[in-house]
C-alpha cells in the first residue's frame, strides 16, 4: 500500500467516511435493499464533513431552483470550484484523485469528465478543474450538459464517489451518454463497497479504477495501523463471508440494538421491510425475536 493510501485510510476513519456500529449499544445500519449491516460508507465526508454538508445542500437547493441545465452548471461549477479553492483537506482528496487519474487514464484517452447528480459531481467537477478537462453534468431528469461543445466521437471518463451495486450507472448514467453519443471509456471512483457494482461494469465491458476498496483486507489493514479492533475485524470477516451468520451471531441478541423508537424514517422504513420480506430465512430459527421486533414497529406505527 502507498504513501498515499495509508494517508487516504487515515482520513476515511477521521472523516467518519467509514463509520462502524457499536455491537454492544447499537444501532445498526441500514442499507438501500433493505438490509442490514456493521459498517456505512459516506464517501463525501473525506472533503469534510461541515463542507460535504453544506454543499450537498447548496446542490440540492441549485436543482430544484433553477430549471435550466445551462443556468444549473454554471452555478454548481462555481460554487462547489469556490469552496474547493479556499478547503485544504477537500484540494488534497482531490490531489490523490489526480495522481491515479494519470495512472490508470491518461488524459489524451478521454475529451470530458462526466460526474452524475449529486455526490459524484464533488469529485468529478474538482477534478475536471485540476486536469483542465471540460466537464460533462449528468442529472437526474436524463438531461445532460457540458462546459465545452461536444463534437462526434467524444469519449468521457465517469467519475463517482461510491460503486456499490452500480445502479445508477445502468438506470441513468449510461443511458444519458447513449443519448449524447458519448462513448465512456471507464470509470474512476475513491471507494467501492463489495463485488457487485464492480463485476457488472467489468461484464459491460469499462475499466474501473478505485483508490480505495471497501472489503475485508480494508479492514484488516485499518486494525495493523491501530484504527481499529482486531474484535471489530473479525466481526466484519464474518459479514463478508456470511451476513445471516453475523445477524444471527450478532443482531439476534436484544432488540435494543435496533433501537427502533427512534431511527430516522428511511431506516425504520427498511428495517420494516427487512423483518416483513425475511431475506436471509432467519425467522423459523428466531420466532420470538421476530415478534418482538414486530410488536415494537406496531407501537411506532400507532
Amino acid at each position: 500500500m502507498t504513501h498515499d493510501s495509508y494517508d487516504l485510510m487515515e482520513l476515511i476513519y477521521e472523516t467518519k467516511a467509514v463509520s462502524i456500529w457499536s455491537r454492544t449499544t447499537g444501532p445498526v445500519y441500514w442499507y438501500a435493499a433493505s438490509v442490514p449491516g456493521p459498517f456505512y460508507v459516506n464517501t463525501e465526508l473525506l472533503i469534510g464533513p461541515a463542507t460535504a454538508h453544506d454543499l450537498l445542500e447548496k446542490i440540492t437547493s441549485l436543482i430544484l431552483g433553477t430549471p435550466r441545465s445551462k443556468e444549473r452548471a454554471q452555478q454548481l461549477d462555481e460554487h462547489l470550484l469556490t469552496t474547493y479553492k479556499k478547503s485544504l483537506p477537500y484540494q488534497k482528496i482531490i490531489k490523490i484523485l489526480a495522481a491515479q487519474s494519470h495512472k490508470d487514464f491518461p488524459v489524451q484517452s478521454f475529451d470530458v469528465i462526466s460526474g452524475g447528480e449529486r455526490r459524484d459531481w464533488l469529485f468529478s467537477i474538482p477534478l475536471a478543474h485540476e486536469l483542465n478537462i471540460p466537464h460533462l453534468y449528468l442529472f437526474k431528469n436524463n438531461q445532460f450538459y457540458c462546459t465545452q461543445s461536444l463534437l462526434p466521437q467524444t469519449k468521457a471518463l465517469h467519475v463517482a464517489d461510491l460503486i456499490n451495486n452500480a445502479a445508477s450507472y445502468f438506470d441513468s448514467w449510461f443511458p444519458i451518454l447513449a443519448k449524447a453519443h458519448i462513448d465512456c471509456i471507464g470509470t474512476l471512483c475513491v471507494n467501492t463497497r463489495g463485488t457487485v457494482g464492480l463485476n457488472r461494469l467489468h461484464d459491460y465491458g469499462q475499466k474501473v479504477s478505485a483508490l480505495n476498496k471497501i472489503d475485508a483486507s480494508f479492514f484488516q489493514s485499518s486494525q495493523q495501523k491501530n484504527l481499529i479492533s482486531q474484535e471489530t475485524v473479525d466481526e466484519i470477516a464474518v459479514y463478508f463471508e456470511s451476513p445471516t451468520r453475523w445477524a444471527e451471531q450478532y443482531l439476534m441478541k436484544s432488540v435494543d440494538l435496533f433501537d427502533i423508537p427512534h431511527l430516522d424514517k428511511k431506516s425504520f422504513e427498511r428495517l420494516q421491510t427487512f423483518f416483513n420480506k425475511d431475506p436471509w430465512q432467519l425467522r423459523p430459527k428466531h420466532q420470538m425475536f421476530f415478534s418482538d421486533v414486530e410488536r415494537l414497529i406496531k407501537e411506532r406505527n400507532v
